[in-house]
C-alpha cells in the first residue's frame, strides 16, 4: 500500500467504527515501539516518530 492509500484506509476504518479508545490505541503505540529491534538502522527515527503519534492520539482525546 502506499502512503494515500493508507491514509484513504484509516479515514475508512475510522467511518465505520473501525477506530480504539484513545487509551488503547496510545498501548498499541507502545507495544509497537517496545516491538521494534533497536539495533537496526533507522529505527531510533520510526520510534520516535511512533511516540509522537502516540502523544498526539493522547492530547486529541482530551483531559483524562
Amino acid at each position: 500500500m502506499n502512503q494515500t492509500d493508507v491514509m484513504l484506509k484509516i479515514v475508512e476504518m475510522a467511518r465505520v467504527g473501525g477506530a480504539l479508545p484513545a487509551d488503547e490505541a496510545v498501548s498499541l503505540v507502545a507495544a509497537k515501539v517496545a516491538g521494534l529491534d533497536m539495533s537496526c538502522e533507522g529505527v531510533q527515527q520510526e520510534a520516535t516518530d511512533l511516540m509522537r503519534l502516540g502523544a498526539t492520539i493522547w492530547s486529541l482525546a482530551g483531559p483524562r
